[in-house]
């Protein structure tokens, strides 16, 4: 069965929430406290996706959103809050965040997120064992192979660490590979045209990636800067 954690500390809220996703088909896990939200997962490791209430009478939830993330890169994370303030949003991506939506929330839109995070979860699941695609060969050694059905990309046959975000910023550049891409661009493709927050998300990831991707990021030789525009996979066939 579909399983999610649901934070929330405003009880009528979290009970309205509950209901719902109990109607869509889902086991509901719900927690009023960082804590008991921290605990629940512990007790629940197969919940799926997590639906965080940022401000809370103890931990916030971003802190929630770092301890999960620890434990799981697979799970999918929405962040609800009543500040829309660009540092806020980013708070939530850095912490680990597939999403972000601004209270009072529309149920029906928070369903349909949580439904696209599950898919996406069960179909990566469901295809470990999926081939592997035709590898980026760069300098005539295979770098960089992707599994996109299983949502794994390896460097030098070594599994990188990726949250989904990662993942999917990593396939497009490599989908792209010496085309400069700008930041509206990556908004576009990555986060969908109604993402508004602005491009300093970009920025964020990108710095991320690259601890992730580059033998040194603080001279990428993958994925370049072009200053003033945006970002470029460098590759070589």
């Amino acid at each position: 069965m579909k399983k999610i954690l649901i934070l929330e500390d405003e009880m009528s809220i979290r009970e309205y929430l509950v209901i719902n996703f109990k109607r869509a088909g889902f086991e509901v896990v719900a927690a009023a406290t960082g804590g008991e939200a921290i605990s629940a997962y512990n007790d629940n490791p197969d919940i799926q996706v997590a639906v965080l209430d940022v401000m809370l009478p103890d931990i916030n939830g971003f802190e929630v959103c770092r301890k999960i993330r620890e434990k799981s890169k697979a799970v999918g994370i929405i962040m609800l809050s009543a500040k829309d303030m660009d540092e806020d949003v980013l708070s939530g991506f850095i912490s680990g965040a597939d999403d972000y939506m601004k209270k009072p929330v529309s149920t029906t839109i928070l369903l349909a997120k949580v439904e696209a995070l599950y898919r996406r979860i069960v179909n990566s699941s469901a295809a470990v064992s999926a081939p592997v695609v035709e590898p980026v060969v760069q300098k005539d050694e295979k770098i960089f192979e992707v599994n996109e059905a299983a949502k794994i990309i390896t460097k030098r046959k070594i599994r990188l660490n990726l949250s989904p975000i990662e993942f999917k910023i990593l396939k497009f550049f490599i989908d792209n590979p010496n085309k400069i891409i700008t930041r509206d661009e990556l908004l576009k493709s990555i986060w969908g045209e109604n993402f508004t927050t602005g491009s300093d998300i970009v920025n964020v990831n990108i710095k991320r990636l690259r601890q992730k991707i580059e033998d040194d990021p603080t001279a990428p030789m993958f994925l370049q800067t072009e200053w003033g525009v945006g970002y470029k996979w460098v590759c070589e066939d």
